[in-house]
């Protein structure tokens, strides 16, 4: 499915009935489809709504920077196309940028929040202006540039890598430019744990090489009412590489955002 939100088309899916709706946001590169294993195995009866980030996915890709408070914007207007008045918002790596830019500007909207393999703290000076140059790269070369620098460091299991290395491929390269320079352009988000007072989940795989997992333990200790989990023998993609034990926290974390509305 696809809706008109904020002047493009946004691809999406929705998954399951049940429960508090539950939003899963992918990662830089990738697109909703990530998920889907994890979710029709696990997860089958929750309400999960799977978007497609502008510029990934099956949603369009128009030219120009994407700020993440843009892509949350995004999925704010998917939600009230779809008349949800709150839900639970995942984000995966970039997907959690976005979670917590949503956060920050429509708190009211929120049950609960997730950061997978995420992190809320800015680029230093130098990452930035490789970001930057990297853009620059892919509009020279296309996006097999990000398939070939980021699915080695993604996963050390072969399945995950060549599955990830094929979608990011497919990626359009306007979205891996916008993305890019969006993510270049933001700014620390710790603030927004500190204030934030709902059930969240922070989940850590032990084996990352993209994000430390002191990173999700700082921001778990932030959060006044957070479950951190680290996952043994998962690297940067546990909802394709320990399925059943991230579900499993995705289930706990709507109860308790359900728990919490009541």
């Amino acid at each position: 499915m696809r809706a008109l939100v904020n002047g493009i088309q946004l691809g999406y899916e929705i998954l399951g009935k049940n429960g508090l709706p539950l939003v899963l946001i992918h990662g830089f590169g990738l697109n909703r489809t990530i998920w889907k294993d994890m979710v029709n195995h696990f997860m089958e009866d929750q309400l999960v709504i799977l978007p497609d980030l502008r510029g990934h996915g099956e949603s369009d890709a128009p030219d120009g920077i994407y700020p993440m408070s843009l892509l949350a914007k995004d999925i704010l207007g998917l939600l009230d196309e779809l008349e949800i008045k709150k839900a639970v918002l995942c984000g995966h790596s970039m997907g959690g940028y976005v979670t917590l830019a949503f956060t920050e500007n429509h708190p009211g909207r929120l049950a609960g929040i997730g950061l997978i393999t995420s992190r809320a703290e800015t680029d230093s000076p130098d990452k930035k202006r490789d970001r930057y140059a990297f853009a620059e790269n892919v509009a020279q070369n296309g996006s097999v540039v990000l398939a070939e620098s980021l699915a080695p460091q993604i996963s050390n299991r072969k399945r995950v890598i060549e599955t990830t290395y094929k979608l990011i491929e497919k990626t359009s390269p306007k979205g891996i430019i916008g993305a890019s320079k969006g993510m270049a352009e933001r700014q620390s988000r710790l603030h927004v744990l500190d204030s934030f007072k709902k059930p969240a989940l922070i989940v850590a795989g032990q084996e990352d090489q993209i994000i430390p997992s002191s990173d999700a333990r700082n921001m778990a200790g932030r959060l006044e009412k957070a479950v951190y989990l680290s996952i043994p023998h998962a690297c940067h993609m546990p909802m394709m590489e320990t399925p059943g034990v991230l579900a499993k926290a995705l289930l706990n974390l709507s109860e308790r955002a359900a728990a919490s509305l009541a």
